[in-house]
């Protein structure tokens, strides 16, 4: 279930369709319909909103996760209590999308789409240095990365980071894979692509392909500056 789902969810649950929802609540439907459709991001002040109206908890509109109704008063999110004016100000939601970074033997990437999203405190994004616009979730797959990374965990891919950097993460297309690995420079102008655990040898990156990024054999897709593990 996604976030669309979730809001269908609420209003099924006062009784109503998502037109007369909107009016119940007072947020425009066109606005809704853009939320729906995947085509903009619910801003804090919606969320906000929609708590005051209907009790729904934030943190389980865009995450999911339970309760699905608390109290306008205060939530919890990231293990802090906070009230919703807090909430509105300190919370920023992002895109998951729709595709598995390899750490084993390589993700076949066929689609990006976006299928829910993921909210970060506004002021750990701008202690990092990091823009909203340029970060997404994506989940793991595989055993090649453990114990830094787990099969199923999420990580955080900051697409804005391109520039390689020795023993940084980045997510990577290689041979129409999508993989997250360590990075190494190697003489000759080869970049290795390392795996944490060793039962996996490592991925050689050639110079030509790395200089030719336009031939689509290699690309850097950005740099992992953030994971999740859900137990």
């Amino acid at each position: 279930m996604v976030f669309a789902d979730r809001l269908r969810e609420l209003a099924a649950d006062s009784g109503l369709n998502i037109k007369d929802f909107c009016a119940d609540i007072g947020v425009s439907y066109r606005t809704v319909q853009n939320y729906l459709a995947e085509k903009s991001t619910p801003n804090g002040q919606f969320l906000t909103l929609i708590n005051e109206k209907t009790g729904a908890s934030p943190n389980w509109l865009l995450l999911g996760k339970a309760p699905k109704y608390v109290s306008s008063e205060g939530q919890e999110m990231g293990g802090e209590n906070l009230t919703m004016a807090q909430s509105h100000d300190e919370f920023v939601p992002f895109h998951r999308l729709s595709v598995e970074a390899s750490a084993g033997h390589g993700s076949l990437v066929q689609d990006e789409n976006s299928v829910g999203y993921y909210s970060f405190k506004k002021d750990w994004l701008e202690r990092r240095g990091l823009k909203p616009g340029n970060l997404s979730v994506i989940s793991v797959s595989g055993d090649s990365m453990e114990p830094d990374l787990y099969d199923g965990d999420l990580i955080v891919v900051d697409q804005s980071q391109t520039d390689l950097r020795d023993s940084n993460i980045y997510a990577v297309r290689f041979d129409a894979g999508l993989y997250v690995k360590r990075i190494q420079r190697a003489p000759g102008g080869r970049v290795m692509l390392l795996s944490r655990n060793q039962n996996y040898s490592e991925l050689v990156v050639d110079d030509s392909m790395i200089d030719d990024l336009d031939n689509g054999s290699f690309q850097i897709i950005g740099r992992v500056v953030a994971s999740m593990h859900e137990w």
